[in-house]
């Protein structure tokens, strides 16, 4: 693909299990790729809204809240995609402006790194 179609950066991540069966979790299943945005809301980024596939839902993407303990390699990609950016910049709250996305790559890699350092320290 061409730069001049890159519409944008992200965070990417994998899920891991958020059970002892190894799953997943209810809405992904272990493994799936998901878009992460930055934190919304003056949590910390404890909890991110990510967009995905959803294992019991064929076709596109769904976009929900994740405790980011159920998250792991993160890293930065580039977003081709127009469907990808719809579902991440569709508003979060009645009468709120569009979700928040990745002022830039640099960002995006800071953030990325600092969230791969804590997921490191945890495991």
């Amino acid at each position: 693909m061409s730069e001049s179609s890159l519409l944008a950066w992200c965070v990417v991540a994998n899920v891991v299990a958020d059970d002892e069966g190894g799953r997943g979790t209810k809405h992904f299943s272990t493994g799936t790729k998901v878009w992460v945005l930055p934190p919304q809301w003056g949590d910390g980024g404890e909890s991110v809204f990510v967009a995905g596939r959803h294992r019991g839902r064929p076709g596109g993407l769904v976009r929900m809240v994740l405790p980011r303990r159920c998250l792991a390699e993160f890293r930065v990609k580039p977003i081709y995609s127009s469907s990808v950016i719809a579902q991440l910049e569709r508003p979060w709250e009645a009468g709120r402006g569009n979700a928040r996305v990745w002022t830039s790559k640099e960002d995006a890699e800071r953030v990325a790194a600092l969230w791969c350092s804590q997921t490191e320290g945890t495991g």
